[in-house]
This record gives C-alpha cells, structure tokens and sequence, in this order.
C-alpha cells in the first residue's frame, strides 16, 4: 500500500517557508550586504531559490500527492498532472471499492483509483473532501 503526502496549503509551515524565502531573494538581489561580504549575496538569493524548489518539488515530485486550501483540492494518485477541484462546484463524493467518484454540480463525474492507497490516507482524503465541501456548501 502506497502513502499520500498531505499538504494543507494554507498551513503555517508553507507560509513561513514562502516568506523566508521571499526575503532572502529580496536581500541577494539587492545587494543589502556591502563590499567586504559581497558574497553573503549571492548565498542567501541562492538559499531563497533553494527554498522555492524545495516548496514547489513537493507538489511536483510527488507521485501521491494531496494538497488543498479552503478554496480547492489537487489530488494526484499515480499521475503527473492529477486533478482539480474546487470545494464549491463539488456535489456528491461516493467511495466504493476504492474507488472515490466525485460528482460535480454540473454532473460530471470524475473517478480516482483509490485501491493503491493505504486505508487512514482513503479516508484523510475523504474527510477533507466532505469537511471543505460542507464548509463551502452551506
């Protein structure tokens, strides 16, 4: 059985990671740090983008990958681009067989292979579909 990272976009930790990293750009390219310790320039503009990569590669990189806000959900089992939904256009969830269909408010209906996934991930998975769909939905 296959583990799912789960990634609550919206968390502290990514906030904080995004804002140092920011920061440290900031500082490279402007060349806050005079003459003698030029250098110190080039490494902290070199640390921001190392901590952009390391924030994006999570989402890239993952083979089995969840993240979500309070807007949407990206869910990406087994696939590069996965799929994309937002909390508001969601109507109906079902999971059957390991098989979770989402239906949409305009009835389309999307199926993801869930058999490959470890129990407590399946239902981590429906719970913020229900939980965000409720939320949005009321």
């Amino acid at each position: 059985m296959k583990r799912v990272y789960f990634n609550h976009i919206s968390s502290l930790k990514n906030a904080v990671l995004i804002i140092s990293s920011f920061i440290c750009l900031l500082i490279g390219t402007f060349e806050l740090f005079s003459e003698p310790n030029i250098m110190w320039n080039k490494r902290i503009s070199t640390l921001g983008s190392i901590l952009t990569v390391v924030f994006f590669a999570r989402m890239v990189f993952g083979k089995y990958y969840v993240g979500w806000n309070k807007v949407g959900i990206t869910i990406r089992i087994n696939s590069f681009m996965g799929k994309t939904f937002n909390f508001k256009d969601i109507k109906s969830t079902v999971l059957e067989n390991g098989i979770l269909t989402v239906v949409k408010k305009d009835e389309e209906k999307i199926e993801l292979d869930l058999s490959e996934i470890e129990e407590n991930d399946v239902e981590k998975i429906t719970e913020i579909l229900i939980e965000n769909t409720i939320a949005n939905n009321t």
